[in-house]
């Protein structure tokens, strides 16, 4: 007796929920292995989302065997999206100067680095971690890879920017680019043109860097949508320059709330994301429809009394709590005057005074409020995941 098979459409579609650990953040490796080799019918689609996502934390050994496997079966690089690698030299001892040559393990992890993008033509999200630079055969093999699909960079880790330069123009099709911490190299003569959708930057940068990177937007480019910014507010130059796509941007995320002048500039702004609560009376753009607060519970400070004590004496300063009414009474004030707004979210951090009195507006203005962890808040690319 034969038994009825599934239809593969919904085999995929089980393996797609099921590729997820239960906090769906991290492919499940162990299950996804374990259903290729249950029957041929279950053996593609589980291939397929097994080498979906290669993650930055994958050892020597297992890059070598996936090297190994993608070289064997080159149809299988056709299914990785998105790849994660750190390019990083050992540490060098305490007392001794770096080596002025790359180490055999740098030059060994470039290596695999090139051969995996070589066998992935369809790779659309790229994270790197890298603390050097790329030699003149290297860049020639870069040249020599077809990735048309790439869409996402995300730049970790403390590299200089003479490689961020290479990939730049290597693939202008990047249109959500994350930077961590970079070592500016002089720029280069030819001006990158405006392709970024999505920009975010965990450090601030210098304001020539940020002009080349944003030049002006012209209407035959495609214009700047959503902005991340995990550092302070910018330089009055740097908010200047950023101002000019301030009237395109549909997501903002910011550490400080920016002067009302920019403010008033963000005529299409949707999502609003800020850190620290506002200090003075202001007005939100009216085409807000989601405010984010990722507002963190204030450290408490202390007092060191004088003398000499066998133990210091340590009094604590309770937090001004005025000072926490009134800016959650700014926001408040500020929110009851957007027609749109649909949802108010808060970090669990937040003080809960804050919560409370966010949690009251929502409930009075039947708008929905949520509570984030605060990885949540910081994550431009949740949509692409």
């Amino acid at each position: 007796m034969i038994r009825p098979s599934l239809p593969q459409e919904l085999v995929e579609m089980i393996f797609t929920w099921a590729r997820l650990e239960p906090h769906k953040e991290i492919a499940d490796f162990k299950t996804l292995a374990a259903s290729s080799r249950v029957c041929k019918a279950w053996q593609a689609p589980a291939q397929g989302l097994l080498f979906r996502d290669i993650p930055i934390s994958l050892c020597h050994r297992h890059r070598s065997l996936l090297i190994r496997t993608l070289s064997d079966r080159p149809d299988l690089g056709r299914h990785i999206r998105s790849f994660g690698m750190e390019i990083t030299s050992p540490p060098v001892p305490w007392g001794r100067n770096p080596p002025k040559s790359s180490s055999k393990r740098y030059r060994r992890t470039v290596a695999d680095f090139i051969s995996i993008l070589t066998h992935a033509p369809n790779l659309t999200r790229l994270s790197i971690d890298i603390d050097g630079e790329f030699d003149v055969a290297d860049v020639s093999k870069f040249w020599s890879i077809n990735l048309h699909h790439i869409q996402v960079l995300n730049w970790e880790g403390r590299p200089t920017s003479s490689a961020l330069y290479l990939f730049l123009a290597l693939w202008p099709s990047i249109r959500y680019l994350r930077i961590d911490n970079l070592f500016l190299d002089p720029l280069p003569e030819d001006r990158r043109p405006l392709s970024l959708r999505s920009l975010s930057m965990r450090d601030e940068l210098s304001e020539n860097f940020m002009t080349w990177l944003l030049p002006t937007p012209t209407d035959d480019g495609e214009p700047l949508r959503e902005l991340h910014l995990e550092c302070g507010l910018p330089s009055y130059g740097t908010l200047k320059d950023l101002q000019a796509h301030a009237h395109n941007l549909h997501v903002l995320t910011m550490d400080k709330i920016p002067p009302q002048s920019f403010l008033d500039a963000l005529t299409v702004l949707k999502e609003f994301t800020f850190c620290e609560l506002p200090r003075a009376p202001l007005q939100l753009p009216r085409s807000v429809q989601q405010v984010r607060c990722h507002a963190k519970r204030e450290r408490p400070f202390y007092l060191i009394a004088d003398g000499p004590l066998p133990r210091p004496l340590i009094t604590p300063v309770e937090s001004d709590e005025s000072r926490i009414s009134n800016e959650t009474g700014y926001l408040t004030k500020a929110l009851r005057e957007l027609p749109n707004l649909v949802a108010v979210g808060a970090t669990c951090q937040a003080p809960e005074k804050v919560l409370a009195s966010l949690d009251k507006f929502c409930s009075e203005a039947f708008v929905e409020f949520v509570i984030y962890d605060s990885s949540a808040i910081f994550s431009p690319w949740r949509s692409l995941i």
